[in-house]
């Protein structure tokens, strides 16, 4: 995906600069036309993996995540500064059931992304992730999250 992303800016800043023509809409509008059909051509044969058609779906679940991960920055924010912290750190096994590893990647990524929670490693079968906090692990909204990641390439 951000090979795309960046073939397509990239693409764009080279047609401006070597038409030098930037006075008008119609200008950008044909230098960032051309700039997609030649990302769409290097999407079809395999210049770029589908991941760059599911930006915009993982960026729409990491805002709506926006809410969850503000409270729980909150929460160990208040925990860390409260001087009778009472913390249970484990590493927990979680089982994905994404088969791709740019899936299990986008998912890692969701997980680190909460605070209190890190990935630290990953392999075809789960992710092992460091919790501060076992007892406040909620299985079904991993499992949300991991539908939400899963769902997205679909």
């Amino acid at each position: 995906m951000l090979h795309a992303a960046a073939m397509f800016v990239g693409l764009a800043v080279l047609w401006i600069a070597s038409t030098q023509r930037v006075s008008s809409p119609q200008d950008w509008a044909i230098a960032l036309g051309a700039s997609l059909v030649c990302v769409l051509v290097a999407l079809r044969f395999g210049g770029a993996t589908s991941a760059f058609a599911r930006a915009p779906r993982l960026l729409a679940l990491s805002v709506a995540r926006a809410g969850a991960v503000t409270r729980g920055a909150l929460t160990t924010l208040r925990a860390a500064i409260s001087a009778d912290v009472k913390m249970s750190p484990a590493l927990v096994r979680v089982r994905t059931r994404a088969d791709r590893a740019d899936d299990r990647a986008a998912f890692a990524n969701m997980i680190s992304a909460t605070p209190g929670m890190v990935v630290v490693d990953s392999d075809a079968d789960g992710l092992l992730v460091h919790v501060i906090n076992e007892d406040a692990i909620d299985a079904a909204d991993l499992g949300r999250l991991e539908a939400g990641v899963v769902e997205s390439k679909r």
